[in-house]
Order: C-alpha cells, then sequence, then structure tokens
C-alpha cells in the first residue's frame, strides 16, 4: 500500500516541515539497508542546494543539522499556529522556549529527551491558548474521534509511517498532526514524509494504527 495525497478540508493549516521546507524532505530522508527501517541521515545533503537555516533563526548550519531531527512536535505547533493563531515565529524561537518549559531535554554527551508531552502541554495552553489533553494507551480509531475543525491530535507513530507497506514496524518516537477523520480514513502532515506524502497524507485507520503507540495530544484552537 502507498499513501495518496489529498488536499486538506481544513485549509487553515498549513504543512510545515521539520527540515524548513517540503523540498527539503527527500535529501534528508533515505532508506538503511533493511527495507523495514527508515531514519533520517544528515551527512549526504547536496551542499551545491544548502537551507537556508538563517531563516528559520538557527545560529549555525551545525545547530540546524543536530536540531531539524528532533523537532517534529514543534513543527506540527507551527502549522497550528500559523492556521489558528497570527502568531508567527521561527523554528529556533519556538525551539529556545519549548527549552525553557523542559519540554525537551539536552544530556550529555548530546542526547535529547522529549518531546515531553506535559511540559509542552503547559507552554502552548499559557503561551498561546491552546486546550490540550492528554492521549494514553488509546487506539487511534478512539482517539481520532474528537478530532474535528478546531481539534487535531499530535500523534505519536513510527517515522516509518512514511512507507506504510512496512512490515512490523515500530510504534513511536515521531510526531504526525492528525487534522481530520473521514470515512474510515485519517489525514494528517508528517513533518519528515517524503516529499509525495506527507502534506495531507491519508491512510485507513487500521494502517495508521500500525505504526501509532497509542498516544498523543488533543490540542484544540483557543476561543
Amino acid at each position: 500500500m502507498f499513501i495518496s495525497t489529498f488536499p486538506s478540508h481544513d485549509r487553515s493549516l498549513p504543512y510545515v516541515s521539520q527540515w524548513g521546507s517540503l523540498d527539503r524532505n527527500d535529501e534528508v530522508v533515505i532508506r538503511r539497508a533493511a527495507a523495514s527501517r527508515l531514519d533520517v541521515f544528515l551527512g549526504r545533503i547536496d551542499p551545491s542546494h544548502p537551507h537556508d537555516w538563517a531563516s528559520d533563526g538557527y545560529r549555525s548550519c551545525e545547530e540546524y543539522l543536530f536540531w531539524s531531527r528532533k523537532v517534529c512536535g514543534l513543527a506540527c505547533l507551527q502549522s497550528l499556529l500559523y492556521g489558528w493563531t497570527d502568531i508567527r515565529l521561527p523554528m529556533r524561537e519556538l525551539l529556545s522556549q519549548a527549552l525553557d518549559w523542559g519540554c525537551y531535554v539536552v544530556e550529555p554527551p548530546g542526547k535529547v529527551r522529549g518531546l515531553i508531552y506535559r511540559p509542552f502541554m503547559d507552554w502552548v495552553g499559557s503561551q498561546f491558548g491552546f486546550a490540550c489533553r492528554l492521549v494514553e494507551n488509546t487506539p487511534i480509531q478512539e482517539s481520532a474521534r474528537a478530532v474535528r475543525p478546531g481539534r487535531v491530535l499530535i500523534a505519536s507513530v513510527s517515522p516509518e509511517i512514511r512507507d506504510p507497506s512496512t512490515r512490523e514496524p515500530r510504534r513511536g518516537g515521531h510526531l504526525v498532526l492528525v487534522h481530520e477523520v473521514h470515512g474510515g480514513t485519517v489525514r494528517f502532515h508528517d513533518p519528515s514524509g517524503y516529499s509525495h506524502n506527507a502534506a495531507s497524507a491519508a491512510l485507513p485507520l487500521h494502517v495508521f494504527e500500525r505504526f501509532h503507540a497509542g498516544r498523543g495530544i488533543l490540542v484544540g484552537a483557543p476561543p
């Protein structure tokens, strides 16, 4: 099975790539030796087409390379800010705030824990007026019932969801923005999907569930 891409019915939520632009996704997302394992690799970016990391607020290319593989949740948040508010903050500014609120914890030697849900919920509720509810141990078939215009699910899935034919995928480790569920199909923005299936990708609920970790955050638009 392949992901097909549909125009988003909720046009208020634009797609945001964690790499800074959709045309970067294919450059940094590659298939590893085992066909069932997908990951990100930052050492083979074409130097003739460098990303304008400064426009995202990063202080150096090295900082961009380090953090861009970890900010899938902030890419989801940025989509909500663009769609639901007048707030326009570059990725590095969002990251600075997230670090201040404890949404990520940097441990030596450069290991990062996060996105940590509860501080994230406190932050986006206090700072941006979003109403958040934690989802745990819940299949997508159940949590998807709460998704409607003005309410989305930031869902924990395997990054392998970009290749839905993957056998025995992992669960969790990556965040996507579920913005619509209709007729047994879930539509979502994948911050690190392939260029052809990242924005408003669509999967049947039972296929999405194979990659889903049963947890996430329901986020409602500010009043």
